[in-house]
């Protein structure tokens, strides 16, 4: 999955934040299965592929403006996902959790 995610952030991945983004999606895809309820297998993280790549994405785009809701510079405005807010409510709203 790891390739997969560089290969679409192209440009804007730099090849020295390798590991910087391995963390990201270690930490995303724990997060993915606590929300879904589900185990920790290859099959289930699968499962959840689209949700954790879009939210690996959202997080490495983001970084240097963590902890921002909304910035506004020389008449330029940015509002800022919460990238793990939106892994949740996708998760639920594509009906990815489970009930035990």
């Amino acid at each position: 999955m790891l390739e997969e995610i560089i290969a679409e952030l192209g440009d804007n991945f730099n090849s020295s934040d390798e590991s910087v983004l391995e963390n990201i999606l270690d930490n995303v895809t724990a997060n993915a299965l606590t929300i879904s309820n589900r185990a920790d297998t290859i099959e289930e993280k699968l499962f959840l592929k689209p949700e954790i790549k879009a939210c690996v994405k959202g997080i490495y785009l983001q970084r240097g403006a963590e902890g921002l809701n909304s910035l506004s510079q020389s008449g330029v405005s940015s509002t800022f996902n919460d990238s793990i807010d939106k892994l949740r409510n996708d998760i639920i709203k594509n009906g990815k959790r489970t009930c035990y």
